[in-house]
């Protein structure tokens, strides 16, 4: 079980370690075997003999003792990771594009989506929600997906280039950010419109902890949403709502080790066998690369994200298939079965050949502010109701409460339109 001892001391060995290196928890892989031994892993980019390896390099390799529990160490080679979102031609191994991509009415989780400043770049709807503050009707992706920079101002250079999701230009006119599905074209006809992005987590460069790659986007009503299908998973079979998995859930994963499935743009419907897919690692901190922060490409640090994998000899994690998800997958859900019911851990984000990372949907429901639609009749965004404010000067402020009315940080703007 993944506990608070654990992720600390993640933490601190990812404080150690060089930037390029990750640090979970999960099971020791011994001269090809799956050992079941619980044990700390490191992620590399790649193996090295030691006499390459500059002394900083150099790994723990004894058993780390965390009051009675003993910690085997283990090196897994993990490649670049990357976000995954792409441009719209990347494709996978399938010779025929999975029906994910095409138009799809009533909309639901696992479908192509792109919106009007990352037109060119496609991702994944993950799945409809509820925003708790008002109880509408929200779809989730991740912020890299819709957004084009999703750095907190504390991030940002202010002789560099002002960017966010909304262009607001002189007289406070505000252009949305439109989300289309599918995402595939630059020039999106009226029809492909589903809503807009309302809001975001932003992200630290430095100076923070960033838990969740997450953004929200507006609905429209019928017949872009339907209370009878809206709330599936495209091509999975699992027709009821999706609920949230609890953090005890997701702390098990490795224990009760369920099998996992995804639907998503690039890779289609996995469903079981011949794919399946199983957790690898919880509580990781790794860097992730492939974030825009005013036009450069960036590494960001995440931490507590869970690994997957698409085991060749399932259940046993110590072979491993290409592919579990590709570039175009970011932004979609990540399910497990748990006796019978399926439920949400996490929302798909990076990876690299053979491994896949999700935020855990306990931070994203927490700092998106959501919880799981059970399908009955709930209320849509009102685009007219979505105001902004500035503030003076750069902050690492996530919300700003203003007459009663919370606002989300989404970018720099030169505009002022303060809070009175």
């Amino acid at each position: 079980m993944l506990t608070e001892e654990i992720k600390n001391l993640i933490t601190e060995l990812n404080n150690v370690t060089p930037e390029n290196i990750g640090v979970g928890y999960g099971y020791k892989i011994q001269n090809g075997k799956d050992t079941r031994e619980n044990s700390i892993i490191f992620f590399v980019p790649q193996k090295k003999p030691l006499s390459e390896l500059n002394p900083d390099e150099v790994l723990p390799n004894e058993e780390i003792h965390l009051g009675d529990t003993i910690l085997k160490t283990d090196v897994i080679e993990v490649g670049e990771v990357t976000a995954f979102a792409c441009n719209s031609s990347c494709d996978s191994w399938q010779t025929v594009p999975p029906a994910n991509r095409q138009y799809i009415r009533p909309i639901k989780g696992g479908i192509s989506l792109t919106s009007q400043t990352k037109l060119g770049k496609v991702g994944t709807l993950g799945f409809i929600a509820v925003d708790i503050e008002t109880q509408a009707l929200v779809g989730v992706t991740n912020n890299h997906v819709v957004i084009r920079d999703a750095f907190y101002t504390s991030q940002r250079n202010p002789a560099g280039p002002t960017q966010n999701e909304y262009d607001i230009t002189d007289g406070g006119i505000r252009n949305p950010d439109t989300s289309y599905q599918p995402g595939e074209t630059l020039t999106p006809p009226p029809s492909y419109k589903v809503g807009e992005v309302v809001r975001y987590v932003p992200m630290y460069l430095t100076g923070g902890v960033n838990k969740v790659d997450g953004a929200l986007i507006s609905v429209d009503c019928s017949p872009t949403t339907s209370v009878e299908e809206s709330f599936k998973q495209f091509g999975l079979s699992f027709n009821s709502p999706y609920q949230f998995a609890t953090t005890s859930e997701i702390d098990n994963l490795l224990t009760t080790n369920p099998m996992l499935y995804n639907s998503g743009r690039t890779t289609g419907v996995k469903q079981g066998q011949p794919c399946p897919l199983r957790t690898y690692a919880l509580g990781v901190n790794l860097g992730v690369s492939g974030y825009n922060l005013q036009g450069t490409s960036l590494v960001v640090n995440f931490t507590d994200v869970i690994g997957f994998v698409r085991p060749s000899n399932d259940p046993s994690l110590s072979l491993v298939c290409n592919y579990p998800i590709f570039p175009g997958d970011s932004g979609s859900a990540l399910i497990a079965n748990f006796n019978g019911v399926s439920k949400i851990i996490g929302l798909v984000f990076a990876g690299s050949t053979q491994f896949g990372f999700a935020c855990r949907i306990d931070h994203v429901a927490n700092e998106l502010g959501i919880q799981y639609w059970d399908g009955t009749v709930k209320p849509v965004v009102d685009p007219d109701t979505v105001d902004y404010i500035t503030v003076n000067g750069s902050n690492s402020t996530k919300l700003q409460v203003c007459s009663g009315d919370t606002y989300w940080q989404v970018g720099a703007t030169y505009l002022s339109k303060s809070c009175n």
